[in-house]
């Protein structure tokens, strides 16, 4: 590890999240400009300028993640007959085989099928998600399904059934009470894009997340480096604001957010900022970060786990669960209009460089 006296001190200015452009173009993502110290004396820390996006009508356009969009169905009234197709018995309440769960995918989304089943009177089957929205069924071209099988209930619950998941890298396997709640949290899920302040509804998996951020949101610069300067400019800009920056360490990249919200209810303004991992939660709980704001005797530190891509900011933003201060505190540090957050990312004592080199998916 390198210590403080080791590291590499640059500066960099640069426009904010959303102010638009690559570099060198119009509009430009940030200028570098580096001033030359004398021999012996210290070099400056590194900085990155940050000047803010502002949202129309004071509005922050957030990614809270994308919610499938259902049709509710009108109730239909359905029968408990018996079961119309053949019964197949595991002969262990273990045993998954490929034989035994070809009986419970869904013809329609190809998903394994959870319970309630129904059926058509042929005996075919459908998941309750394609069924609101087929006509007749599927596979015979009769009625639609609605004959619930009771026999194939008693069977999955003997039956473990793979994440949906699975192709992504998820080896884990639940009984059908138990798998949607581990779906919900499954570290192989789809990532939603992590920027603040914009309307993407980008999905895709982990190791895409940082191609995205560089290839769609051209305006967020990246610093290289553990401790690293932040500075947020024209803080008194009226409404909602956001700041964003990327910093890259430890071979993980960090997303450093300062947001300002309006808060009505008090007639003041509230300034919030916060470091999230793109990684997942069990790397996130390896990394301890610090924000410190400091001025003419003055300090301010904050010190957490930073938040995992699938924790999000907005939550830890709601909660207060951040480094977080009114307008009066923001003056008080700021430079003409500028403020500046010292920004260090540390790993945690418990973990060794070779924990770091052992991740399965470094610098992404």
């Amino acid at each position: 590890f390198r210590t403080s006296s080791d590291r590499k001190k640059s500066r960099m200015s640069g426009h904010p999240f959303g102010s638009g452009g690559n570099s060198g173009g119009k509009g430009s993502q940030h200028n570098s400009r580096s001033n030359s110290p004398p021999p012996d004396s210290p070099s400056p820390p590194m900085q990155c300028v940050a000047t803010p996006q502002q949202q129309k009508n004071a509005i922050v356009a957030r990614v809270q993640g994308n919610t499938p969009i259902g049709v509710s169905p009108a109730a239909q009234n359905t029968q408990s007959v018996a079961p119309q197709i053949a019964t197949i018995t595991p002969a262990d309440g273990n045993d998954t085989s490929n034989e035994v769960l070809s009986v419970f995918e869904c013809p329609v989304c190809l998903e394994y099928m959870l319970p309630p089943y129904l059926q058509c009177q042929a005996g075919h089957l459908v998941c309750g998600n394609c069924r609101p929205k087929l006509q007749c069924c599927p596979t015979c071209r009769g009625p639609t399904p609605a004959v619930r099988n009771l026999g194939l209930e008693k069977i999955a619950n003997t039956v473990k059934f793979p994440c949906k998941f699975a192709q992504s890298g998820c080896t884990l396997s639940f009984h059908h009470y138990e798998k949607v709640e581990h779906e919900d949290i499954c570290e192989f899920r789809p990532y939603l894009c992590p920027c603040p302040g914009a309307s993407c509804k980008w999905q895709g998996s982990l190791n895409e997340v940082m191609h995205h951020l560089m290839k769609i949101h051209k305006s967020i610069t990246t610093l290289q480096g553990e401790d690293i300067v932040f500075l947020a400019t024209d803080i008194n800009l009226p409404g909602a604001v956001d700041w964003v920056m990327m910093q890259s360490c430890f071979n993980f990249h960090f997303m450093l957010v300062l947001e300002k919200q309006e808060k009505f209810e008090h007639g003041q303004q509230i300034f919030y900022a916060v470091v999230q991992l793109i990684g997942t939660k069990k790397e996130a709980e390896m990394f301890s970060y610090r924000l410190e704001l400091s001025s003419h005797r003055r300090r301010l530190c904050w010190e957490a786990t930073p938040r995992s891509i699938h924790e999000g900011i907005a939550h830890a933003i709601s909660q207060s669960d951040c480094l977080s201060f009114d307008t009066p505190t923001a003056q008080l540090f700021a430079e003409n209009g500028n403020l500046g957050i010292n920004v260090t990312i540390s790993l945690n004592q418990e973990h060794s460089q070779q924990a770091i080199s052992s991740v399965p998916t470094p610098l992404r």
